[in-house]
């Protein structure tokens, strides 16, 4: 099927334009810098939602990338990158393509495929001195991803949802369609006159994600027709509630005594302060010990046993090991240091 052969790009004054626009220029400096600065890599699959950033943006951002990984069967990964091709080469865009490996990777693939993809997409931005990798994240992806993290039971921080900015090395990955919902993505594909690809995975029941999109969004919408517009604005009051709970943390986590890759604290401050503030004070305490080594074991199971043990008045000696370190938790003290084995 041509996908782009009567592509119709609306004014800046198209509502869906001005308001991508807005939010990609909150996110690369404001006000305070040209278009022309904003130097941004914007990224695409081929379906709906990227195709509509693509399109929203094709005349501030001229380069258009995509990563080709082979988790999904060949012929449908590459007539994906050739879509996004086509696109791109419709709107006399740059097209950049990367392809990496993940099957045979440990862990969960869909992670391992989308920290691989991230990688991927940073590293054709800094070969382009590229400041910004622009993704398509919209309202809907942020409703789901909330609700997933809600049933896994997320703290604080894991319900700050998808952030609008994050930072990776020289560059920054910036979400500026957070605002906007994926049926307008679709709409406004529609208006341009372009057929995007549909991912098959989207459809699959048995990864949590698709099965909750299939299954329980449209009764969640149909009872609440905001509901994604909603957790857009609870995740932001959760990343401000986050910051200030990181602050607190990373303040106590200074009182420690430093010394040989150990970190000591006195045990009656550590007890003293409010146990997220606390598990979180041990959680970069963990970073700072052992790095990312063992990092997927420092869930809140782990870091409660050891927060609890330290808030008690218990004496003697006790020993928590969790996510690649030790902690040894005293009358009147407690310590940290990392450990070798974190199977």
């Amino acid at each position: 099927m041509n996908t782009t052969g009567a592509i119709k790009l609306p004014g800046p004054r198209d509502p869906f334009v001005r308001r991508v626009r807005a939010g990609w220029r909150s996110l690369t400096g404001g006000s305070d810098i040209r278009d022309s600065e904003r130097a941004t890599l914007i990224a695409c699959s081929g379906g709906a939602d990227s195709a509509a950033l693509v399109l929203a943006l094709a005349d501030r951002s001229p380069t258009v990338a995509h990563v080709v990984h082979d988790w999904r069967p060949r012929e449908q990964a590459l007539a994906d990158r050739d879509a996004t091709r086509a696109l791109a080469e419709a709107l006399d865009l740059s097209f950049v393509e990367r392809q990496v490996v993940v099957r045979g990777e440990v862990g969960n693939l869909e992670a391992v495929a989308r920290r691989e993809r991230y990688w991927a997409l940073c590293q054709m931005a800094v070969e382009r001195g590229l400041r910004f990798v622009a993704t398509a994240h919209h309202a809907d992806d942020q409703l789901e991803t909330l609700l997933l993290r809600l049933c896994r039971g997320a703290g604080v921080h894991g319900m700050r949802g998808i952030a609008p900015r994050r930072s990776m090395g020289a560059v920054e990955i910036i979400r500026p369609a957070l605002g906007v919902r994926r049926r307008e993505c679709e709409e406004f594909c529609a208006r341009c006159g372009f057929a995007w690809r549909v991912d098959a995975t989207n459809e699959d029941a048995t990864l949590a994600r698709a099965a909750l999109r299939l299954r329980v969004l449209p009764a969640l919408l149909e009872i609440e027709p905001r509901a994604a517009e909603n957790a857009e604005r609870v995740a932001r009051q959760m990343r401000r509630a986050a910051s200030h709970l990181h602050d607190e943390a990373a303040a106590l986590l200074e009182t420690a005594a430093q010394g040989e890759g150990v970190l000591t604290w006195e045990r009656n401050r550590l007890r003293a302060s409010h146990e997220w503030v606390l598990g979180q004070a041990l959680r970069l305490a963990a970073l700072r010990v052992s790095g990312q080594r063992g990092s997927d074991r420092r869930g809140a199971r782990a870091v409660g046993a050891c927060v609890r043990g330290i808030r008690d008045h218990a004496g003697g000696q006790r020993v928590f090991e969790w996510g690649g370190v030790r902690v040894i938790v005293e009358r009147e003290r407690v310590s940290m240091k990392g450990v070798g084995d974190v199977r």
